[in-house]
């Protein structure tokens, strides 16, 4: 697996030039939309990495 260390402020900035250029063009309504998908998409990553971590832990405390 590739190491990610890019550091906090760059990806503060390459967040909001995303996001920017993808409600550029768009209505509100659609906007709306796609920021509560692309939410939901992060909270399920967040719930799937920390059961990944939480089994990780079990399986090596047996």
């Amino acid at each position: 697996m590739a190491n990610y260390c890019v550091p906090g402020e760059d990806l503060v900035l390459i967040a909001s030039s995303i996001a920017v250029s993808l409600a550029n063009g768009r209505s509100t309504d659609e906007v709306n939309v796609l920021g509560n998908l692309l939410q939901a998409i992060g909270e399920n990553l967040s719930l799937i990495a920390s059961q990944r971590s939480a089994c990780e832990g079990w399986t090596s405390n047996k």
